[in-house]
């Protein structure tokens, strides 16, 4: 008796009697079990990306914690290239903070002319916090009510560039304390605002007199935030020109409204805006590189093998060749 199997199937030559149409009936069954289990894996949205899983790489948090240790010892890894950026990047934002006083005005004078800025400045500049967040959010929840895998990963995906990139903005605010505009009209009357320096919030002579707007300017928030989500739906949807341009074009109008609102200067939203693109960029590479390393790894196991057994089945003998 001769059994082969190729795709899950089973073929059979030269079988006689009932304990070979046994054998047939069962290696059928077998395969054809094999097969639908398969379907279901790939089928199953929730099992296949493991984003509930806490020992999974694929998994939202160790995800989220790699991430954090990418992008904190990203300047090991510099080449000449991206060490040329950074110190493009420190240049510029040095070069905002001598006219940041002069671009305030600017600012301020725009919102002041003009009714529709006016207007539009305060819910705009809200995309770079409550709304955006929110949005992010109901993406989310409507792509997985209609099982759209790719939204779901998206609305993660700018989860993390979210926290990742607030995380960093805050522990540069600590360390700088600057003060935004609004503060420094009233306070310290300083163009460009006043640097208090490390940890100068908690300071116990400051918190009766000033509030937090006076050590928080240094970088933007709300522009890191409004970045980074717009970095990671660009890099997601780059297939579709329309995504990217649209995703940026938000996120230049929250950085703006931040000067409109005398909430920030100039350099603040600059490197908040940095911030939110590298972090995107990092969350979006990392979830690439991971998903596929694990797609060849899982290519590499479902591969066919071609094998020639021998088997016995009660006293009969035969080979089972399987492609």
């Amino acid at each position: 008796m001769v059994l082969i199997t190729c795709s899950n199937k089973v073929y059979t030559q030269n079988l006689q009697g009932p304990d070979s149409l046994m054998i047939l009936s069962e290696l059928s069954a077998e395969a054809n079990m094999v097969k639908g289990l398969g379907q279901r894996v790939q089928t199953s949205f929730y099992k296949t990306d493991s984003i509930f899983s806490f020992r999974s790489k694929k998994g939202y948090f160790p995800s989220l914690m790699h991430n954090f240790g990418e992008q904190a010892t990203a300047p090991l890894r510099f080449k000449t290239k991206q060490w040329l950026i950074t110190g493009s990047v420190v240049g510029i934002t040095a070069g905002l903070i001598i006219i940041d006083n002069d671009i305030d005005d600017w600012a301020r004078f725009q919102k002041q002319e003009h009714p529709w800025i006016n207007k539009s400045s305060p819910y705009i500049t809200e995309f770079g916090g409550n709304y955006g967040i929110f949005s992010v959010g109901v993406f989310g929840l409507g792509s997985a009510v209609f099982k759209y895998k790719k939204g779901v990963q998206t609305s993660l995906l700018a989860t993390q560039a979210m926290i990742t990139s607030g995380v960093w903005v805050r522990l540069i605010k600590l360390l700088t304390g600057r003060e935004r505009p609004s503060a420094a009209y009233f306070y310290s009357k300083t163009e460009g605002g006043f640097w208090h320096g490390p940890f100068a919030q908690y300071d116990q002579d400051f918190l009766p007199k000033k509030g937090v707007s006076s050590f928080d300017a240094f970088p933007s928030g709300h522009t890191a935030t409004a970045f980074s989500i717009a970095t990671v739906f660009a890099l997601q949807y780059k297939d579709r020109p329309v995504i990217p341009i649209i995703s940026y074009s938000a996120a230049t109008l929250v950085g703006i409204s931040r000067l409109t609102e005398h909430a920030h200067w100039a350099s603040d939203v600059f490197l908040g805006a940095v911030f939110g693109y590298v972090c995107g960029k990092q969350v979006v590479s990392h979830f690439n590189k991971s998903h596929q390393n694990a797609l060849s790894s899982t290519n590499l196991k479902t591969k066919n093998k071609v094998e020639i057994t021998l088997i016995q089945y009660g006293n009969q003998v035969g080979l089972s060749l399987t492609w």
